[in-house]
């Protein structure tokens, strides 16, 4: 196929168990270097993108592909017929893999098979567990390298509802699922009695902001579904790029700190370039991190007062102001 020779070994190993074709819809389910959604392209089939990243979506619009976006994945797919592959890396989340399976092994096509693909060591027995719910035959491949792929077909009736539990609602892989996390509660407790307005920037499930009027946004289709079951006006974008300059008084922000299975410091850098411009001339900024992380430097290289309000064993919290 053309382009495999400049593609990571995993996406070669994706692509030569699928097999992508012309006569069946591929799936794109999680495609960090979107070399998978060029790779289906050119062979001409019909491709839709079920990744949950916003900017990778735009990209994948931007080379033709449909794209699912910030609606449900199962009534996205419903009514779906003929064959289809869905292929991607795996997503390290089994609740977001579940999303996934059952979405496409109920959407009504006659003939699909599942490819996604893993470093060995972050593969396990429960994403064969979670696959074999959604499909009556699940194997592995053989190895290449240090990658394996997980392969499922024979679609079986199936359908998703999301997990409901603490006043939240949690849609494929949100982060904390349907709880709260520690770090998003001892945020919560800081925030002002009356905050203006209020964004919730990077909102997850929505915990932080519960309850509260506020908006929220967030660059993941699942946390935006998550966020908006339980009434918060949430919005899927990239760093809250839909909002104009000086939109808000007051910005709750517990950032991400893992990209994939890796721990990245470097996540809340465009979070805080964006509360720098979302933030009205005296709005505050109320920032969380894990303590040993040591984010205090790049806030107080975007904001001129940084004081610390909270700190736990695990978590710190900084009230920012411009």
């Amino acid at each position: 196929m053309n382009g495999t020779a400049t593609m990571r070994t995993l996406d070669r190993l994706i692509i030569d168990e699928a097999p992508i074709r012309a006569t069946a819809t591929t799936l794109i389910c999680h495609d960090p270097t979107l070399d998978l959604t060029r790779a289906a392209l050119a062979e001409g089939g019909p491709v839709v993108f079920l990744d949950s990243d916003y900017a990778r979506s735009q990209e994948a619009a931007s080379l033709g592909v449909v794209v699912a976006g910030d609606v449900r994945l199962d009534e996205f797919l419903a009514g779906a017929s003929g064959s289809a592959v869905a292929i991607g890396e795996m997503p390290k989340s089994l609740a977001r893999l579940d999303y996934l399976a059952r979405s496409i092994a109920g959407a009504g096509y006659e003939d699909v098979r599942v490819v996604l693909g893993g470093n060995n060591k972050h593969l396990s027995r429960g994403m064969n567990a979670t696959l074999a719910e959604s499909f009556s035959d699940v194997s592995a491949s053989r190895g290449r390298g240090k990658f394996r792929c997980l392969v499922a077909t024979g679609p079986r009736s199936v359908t998703y509802e999301p997990v409901r539990g603490d006043g939240l609602v949690a849609y494929g892989g949100v982060f904390s699922g349907a709880k709260p996390d520690r770090g998003g509660e001892l945020l919560r407790s800081c925030l002002p009695a009356e905050p203006g307005r209020l964004l919730d920037l990077g909102c997850g499930n929505g915990s932080v902001t519960r309850a509260l009027d506020s908006q929220a946004t967030d660059s993941d289709a699942d946390a935006v579904l998550s966020a908006r079951a339980i009434g918060l006006d949430a919005t899927w974008d990239d760093a809250g790029s839909r909002f104009p300059d000086a939109s808000f008084d007051t910005v709750a922000l517990n950032p991400p700190f893992h990209d994939g299975t890796a721990v990245d410091a470097t996540l809340v850098q465009k979070l805080l370039d964006a509360a720098v411009r979302l933030l009205t001339l005296n709005g505050e900024l109320y920032l969380v991190h894990n303590s040993h992380l040591r984010y205090r430097g790049e806030v107080e290289r975007r904001f001129t007062s940084v004081k610390q309000v909270a700190r736990d064993k695990t978590f710190t919290v900084l009230r920012v102001t411009q």
